[in-house]
C-alpha cells in the first residue's frame, strides 16, 4: 500500500482507493486472540467464580507487586465468631492434613457452652450475592466429639442474615459436606459464616462457596459476566497461563500444569510472583474447557527449565534434571489430545472430557533472556515435540521488547512462530504501522503475543488500532496477536499501565482498547485488499516544537548555565548572559533551586527530578536555534534543555547525560500526561563534571538536530499526523470492510473509490469509536467510549468525513 501525508497548513482532506479484485494476503483465522495471565487477581477473585478467599489456609507472605503481599498469613480473610458468652480458638495446623498437597487446615477449638461460635470469611473484600440466586457451599471437615451437632452455614450482610443452610453433623474423619443456600437479599459486602453447636475440636479445609450461575452452569466454574466479555470478542486463540508466572520467580515457583488438574482438593496451590496466591482451581482442564466455550484455539505456554530472567534467583534446571520439564511439554499434548487409555488422556476423561481438546499449538518460553543456559536447554524441547508430537506447531519466544533479541535463535531452531512482546507509548505504536513491511517472509512467522500502549484512554486505543492496520497488511508474516493484560480487578491491581477489562465484585468495564480489539476481531475479513491512500492533516499546534517557552534544568544534578541564545532565522529573539543587565530575561522556577551568581545561572538542588527554570517569554516560530553553555557541578546525570513548552504542559526536551549518565535522548510529553515523556531518540553518552559544554539545538517543523560541542548527536524526524487504513474482503458475505484510524484532532473529508467491483449496495454499515483524546471508561460511566452504529450511503465512489480521534469501520456489501 502506498501511504503519504502532506504536511501543510490547509484544510484536511483524504482520498482512498481500494482494489476489490486485488487481494494481497490471506488474513489468518488466528489473527486476533487473547492472552490470559493471573495478574491483577484475574483468577481467584476474578474469572474463577470461587467466592471464598484463602479457602485452604495456605496463605503466607510473598514477594511481588501487590500491596497486600506482606499481610498474607494462614488466617487471611478469616475471623472467629464468638457470640456473647462463647469462646473459641482458631489455629492453622499441619499434623493430620486432608492430603499432602494441601498440608494446612483450620482447627477450631470450641469451649463448652459456646453454641454459635465459629469462623467467617470475608471473600475478596466482601462477597457479592444476588437476591434469589443459589450458592453452593462445600467443605471438608472432621470433629472429635459431638459428631451429631449441626453446622449452620450463613450468608451475612451488615443488616443481618440473608440466607442459610444446615449440615446435620460431622464425622470423626475427613469427609466432604455440602449445602445450597438461596440469597434473600442482594449484597456486595456479605460474609460467609460457619457456626457450630456444642464443644469440641473441628478441623476443616477447602471451604468453598460458588454461585450456581457460572458460565454454562459448570461446577467449579467461571464468572459468567467476565466470560461473556471474552465471548463477545470472538477470540481465535487463547494464550495461557503467562506471562511471567509461567516460568516463575525461581523454578519452585514455576507454573507446573500437572499441579493444576484433577480434584481441586488435591491440586497443589502456588504463590503468584505478582504478590498473592493461586489456588489453581482454574487450572489447565478449566482452561481447555474455556477455550471450547469461547471458540478459541488453546495456546499453552510452558517454561523450558529456566525461571524468570527479570527476577532473582534466575535459576536454570540442571541438564540432568531437564527431562521432567521436557516431559511436561510432551505429556501436556497427551493430556489434551491423547486417547482415553493413555496415561494423561485417561485423567482428562476421568475429569469429564473423554473427547480430545484438539490442541494444535504449544508455546515454549516467555520473554526469556538470550543466555547460554537458555540456548542449551531450548533445543531439547523442540526436538522432543517434533519427534513425539509432530502435529503440534511450536511457538517460540522473541524475548522482551521491539528489538526481539532472540527471534533469530527461534528461526534457527525451526519454530513455527515466535512470540514478541512490547509495552510502549501510543506515539510508538503510531510510528510502527510499517514495522513488518520489510520482515523476511522466509523466516519464522510472528505472534505479537503481548502488547499495549500503556493506557486505557481513547488515544491509546486509537494508536493500537493504527498498529493493527499495519499487522493486517502484513498478515502473511504476522499470524497471531493478543493484547495484554486481559483482566484487572479494581483495588487488587498490580499492573496499572493498561488492562483490557476492568471489574469489581459486580461490574465489568470494557475499555476503549477492548472495543478496538472487538472491532478488528469481528470485522477481520478473509483477504487483505490492495489500496492507495493519501491524507493531508495539519500538525497539532500543541506539538509544534519551535513554538513555546525555552528552559534549562537538570535531573538529580547540580549544574551551571550561561550564554543562552534563541535565534529565529537572522533574528536573535533573546540572549541571556546572566550578567545582571536590565535586558535579562524574566524566568520562572518550576522546581529546584536556581540562582544567578558570578555571571552564570546555577541549579543547586541535587534531589530535584526534574529541576526546571523556564523563560517567561513564549516564542512563536517555525524554526529556531537554541544554544547555550552548560557545566555539571555535582549529582548523577547531566542537563535538560526544554523547548516548545506549551501552557497545556506539553513540551520537548533534550536530556543530555540522562538515565544515570548513560544516554542522551530527545523526549516529548503530551498535555494529558506531561510527566510521561516519550523517547524520540536516544544514543549512548555521558557528561563529565566541571567541564563546559557547548549545546545547540536546531528546531524545525518536522526535524530536530541536536549538537554537543559541534558534534551532531541526534537527527530526529517529527512524526507527521496521518490516518491509517486497512481494507479486507469477507468471502462468505462479499462484504468489503474499510478500517480507518484517525489519531488527530481534525475531521478529514475523504473521497473513497472501490474499483474492480460489479455492484455496491447503496447502504453500508458504519461503526464509529470516537470521543475526547483522554476519555476513559470507568465504573461511573462504563460506556463513555463505545462503538456507535449507523447507516452510510455509499456507491463505488462516495464521500465521507472521518471523525477526529476515531476508529471507523465501514462494511460495504458487494457482489460476491
Amino acid at each position: 500500500m502506498l501511504s503519504s501525508c502532506v504536511f501543510a497548513q490547509a484544510e484536511p482532506t483524504g482520498s482512498v482507493r481500494v482494489h476489490v479484485d486485488q487481494p494481497t494476503v490471506a488474513l489468518p483465522d488466528t489473527l486476533y486472540g487473547l492472552f490470559y495471565e493471573d495478574i491483577n487477581y484475574a483468577a481467584d477473585g476474578g474469572l474463577y467464580a470461587e467466592l471464598v478467599q484463602n479457602r485452604s489456609f495456605e496463605y503466607f507472605p510473598v514477594e511481588g507487586w501487590s500491596s497486600r503481599r506482606g499481610q498474607m498469613q494462614p488466617m487471611y480473610a478469616w475471623e472467629t465468631i464468638e457470640p456473647a458468652g462463647s469462646h473459641c480458638v482458631a489455629t492453622v495446623e499441619d499434623a493430620t492434613p486432608l492430603n499432602s498437597r494441601n498440608p494446612h487446615y483450620l482447627s477450631l477449638q470450641i469451649e463448652k457452652g459456646s453454641d454459635g461460635a465459629g469462623i467467617a470469611n470475608s471473600g475478596f473484600d466482601g462477597i457479592r450475592v444476588v437476591e434469589g440466586d443459589v450458592y453452593d457451599f462445600s467443605f471438608y471437615a472432621k470433629r472429635n466429639v459431638n459428631a451429631d451437632s449441626p453446622v449452620r452455614i450463613t450468608l451475612k450482610s451488615e443488616d443481618g442474615d440473608i440466607g442459610s443452610g444446615r449440615i446435620d453433623g460431622l464425622s470423626e474423619s475427613w469427609a466432604k459436606y455440602d449445602v445450597s443456600i438461596t440469597a434473600k437479599e442482594t449484597a456486595s459486602n456479605a460474609s460467609l459464616a460457619i457456626t457450630f453447636e456444642g464443644a469440641g475440636v473441628i478441623d476443616m479445609d477447602m471451604v468453598s462457596l460458588f454461585p450456581r450461575k457460572t458460565f454454562n452452569g459448570r461446577k467449579n466454574g467461571l464468572r459468567a459476566d467476565l466470560v461473556q466479555s471474552l465471548v463477545d470478542l470472538k477470540p481465535a486463540v487463547f494464550r495461557f497461563p503467562g506471562g511471567c508466572i509461567a516460568h516463575g520467580q525461581g523454578l519452585d515457583n514455576a507454573y507446573r500444569w500437572k499441579d493444576t488438574i484433577g480434584d481441586v482438593a488435591e491440586r497443589k496451590p502456588n504463590w503468584n510472583l505478582w504478590g498473592y496466591h493461586q489456588t489453581y482451581g482454574l487450572g489447565y482442564f478449566e482452561y481447555f474447557l474455556l477455550c471450547e466455550d469461547i471458540g478459541a484455539e488453546p495456546l499453552p505456554i510452558l517454561a523450558v527449565g529456566v525461571s524468570c530472567g527479570f527476577r532473582d534467583p534466575r535459576e536454570n534446571a540442571g541438564m540432568d534434571d531437564l527431562q521432567e520439564w521436557i516431559d511436561d511439554a510432551v505429556d501436556l499434548v497427551e493430556f489434551a489430545n491423547g486417547p482415553v487409555d493413555s496415561t494423561w488422556g485417561k485423567i482428562r476423561a476421568e475429569m469429564g472430557h473423554p473427547e480430545p481438546f484438539n490442541l494444535k499449538y504449544v508455546g515454549l518460553g516467555n520473554e526469556d533472556h538470550h543466555t547460554p543456559q537458555f540456548e542449551e536447554r531450548f533445543p531439547h524441547f523442540v526436538r522432543a515435540l517434533r519427534q513425539q508430537a509432530p502435529e503440534i506447531k511450536i511457538v517460540g519466544t522473541s524475548g522482551l521488547g521491539p528489538e526481539i533479541p532472540i527471534y533469530e535463535f527461534m528461526n534457527t531452531h525451526g519454530c513455527d512462530l515466535s512470540d514478541e512482546h512490547y509495552y510502549e507509548s501510543p506515539e510508538w505504536f503510531l510510528s510502527q504501522t510499517h514495522r513488518f513491511d520489510d520482515f523476511d517472509r522466509n523466516k519464522t512467522k510472528v505472534f505479537v503475543g503481548e502488547y499495549a500502549s500503556k493506557g486505557n484512554r481513547l488515544f491509546n486505543a486509537v494508536a493500537e488500532a493504527a498498529y493493527l492496520t499495519g499487522i493486517e497488511r502484513n498478515a502473511d508474516i504476522v499470524q497471531m496477536t493478543a493484547y495484554a493484560p486481559l483482566f484487572a480487578r479494581y483495588g487488587f491491581t498490580q499492573w496499572t499501565a493498561a488492562d483490557l477489562i476492568w471489574f469489581d465484585e459486580k461490574a465489568v468495564v470494557r475499555t476503549p482498547n477492548y472495543y478496538v480489539q472487538q472491532l478488528f476481531s469481528l470485522n477481520k475479513g478473509d483477504q487483505y485488499l490492495a489500496n492507495e491512500t493519501q491524507f493531508r492533516l495539519d500538525p497539532s499546534s500543541d506539538r509544534m516544537p519551535a513554538s513555546g517557552r525555552i528552559g534549562v534544568g537538570t535531573w538529580a544534578t547540580q549544574a551551571s548555565f550561561d550564554d543562552v541564545k534563541v535565534i529565529a532565522g537572522s533574528e536573535t529573539l533573546f540572549g541571556e548572559a546572566f550578567d545582571g543587565t536590565e535586558s535579562a530575561e524574566v524566568a520562572s522556577v518550576i522546581d529546584g533551586s536556581f540562582d544567578v551568581v558570578g555571571g552564570v545561572c546555577r541549579q543547586n538542588e541535587v534531589s530535584a527530578t526534574p529541576a526546571m527554570r523556564l523563560f517567561d517569554r513564549s516564542v512563536e516560530a517555525d524554526e529556531l536555534i537554541v544554544s547555550m553553555r552548560a557545566k555539571k557541578t555535582g549529582g548523577n546525570e547531566g542537563f535538560l534543555v526544554t523547548f516548545g513548552h506549551k501552557p497545556s504542559g506539553s513540551h520537548y526536551w533534550w536530556n543530555i547525560g540522562g538515565w544515570g549518565n548513560t544516554e542522551h535522548g530527545v523526549q516529548c510529553a503530551n498535555a494529558s500526561d506531561p510527566t510521561n515523556r516519550v523517547r524520540l531518540a536516544t544514543t549512548p553518552g555521558t557528561i563529565r563534571s566541571n567541564v563546559w559544554y557547548d549545546i545547540r539545538i536546531e528546531i524545525g517543523v518536522s526535524r530536530i538536530l541536536c549538537y554537543l560541542d559541534d558534534q551532531l548527536i541526534h537527527d530526529v524526524a517529527i512524526a507527521k499526523p496521518t490516518i491509517s487504513f486497512s481494507a479486507s474482503k469477507e468471502i462468505a458475505t462479499g462484504d468489503v470492510i474499510l478500517k480507518i484510524v484517525n489519531p488527530s484532532d481534525q475531521p478529514c473529508p475523504t473521497q473513497f473509490e472501490l474499483t474492480g467491483v460489479e455492484r455496491v449496495d447503496p447502504v453500508a454499515k458504519l461503526t464509529v469509536l470516537t470521543g475526547g483524546r483522554d476519555d476513559v471508561n470507568d465504573r461511573m460511566n462504563p460506556n463513555r467510549v463505545s462503538p456507535q452504529v449507523s447507516e452510510l450511503n455509499v456507491a463505488s465512489e462516495f464521500s465521507h468525513t472521518i471523525a477526529p480521534m476515531s476508529v471507523e469501520f465501514i462494511r460495504v456489501r458487494t457482489a460476491k
